[in-house]
């Protein structure tokens, strides 16, 4: 397969200006920051937010479920690398509604580590945060060793049943708790 790239520098935030082109009426970015892509949808105020994050390149698949009854956020860092924990911290804020946000990604070190330290610096802000990894690839660690495996095809899944959880105002330990449950 062939790609079309101008400046191998400019491809993730070309890819973000064309998402904004594409589809505008629906996300948008996060006070011009290229690299946060939030819903443009209105929230009723008491929803649990949803976000996610991770690098660029094979895997921006996830700025495509940002939108109404699935992601509020979602964060992105420069291929195969992921954003960093003040883009991340920046993004929950943007999607607390009040009742709390959960960050569903998938279990890559760099996201881990981020996310963590994004979740430990909005909790002085009054942030409740909920953490679900998706954990799926069978194909990167054998069954003894599940907590290893990466995220890829069940972030869809996770996406959507998170989504149409907290459109239903279930509180954030539900939407976790449900999340979790449908991944196992």
């Amino acid at each position: 397969m062939k790609k079309i790239i101008n400046k191998p520098e400019n491809f993730v935030d070309e890819t973000m200006e064309g998402i904004i082109l594409a589809y505008g009426d629906k996300v948008k970015f996060l006070n011009g920051d290229k690299r946060i892509l939030i819903s443009n949808y209105p929230v009723k105020e008491g929803k649990v937010g949803i976000v996610t994050a991770g690098g660029s390149g094979h895997l921006p698949v996830f700025l495509g479920y940002v939108g109404q009854g699935m992601l509020d956020g979602c964060a992105v860092g420069n291929v195969f690398a992921s954003p960093s924990s003040q883009k991340m911290a920046d993004m929950i804020r943007a999607c607390d509604h009040g009742s709390g946000v959960l960050c569903l990604y998938g279990n890559y070190g760099g996201d881990n580590m981020n996310f963590d330290m994004a979740c430990e610096m909005v909790e002085f802000d009054d942030i409740k945060t909920r953490t679900v990894r998706v954990k799926d690839d069978v194909a990167s660690s054998p069954k003894e060793t599940a907590d290893k495996r990466r995220g890829v095809a069940g972030m869809v899944y996770a996406f959507k049943i998170a989504g149409a959880a907290a459109e239903k105002m279930m509180s954030l330990d539900e939407v976790a708790d449900l999340t979790q449950k449908a991944l196992d």
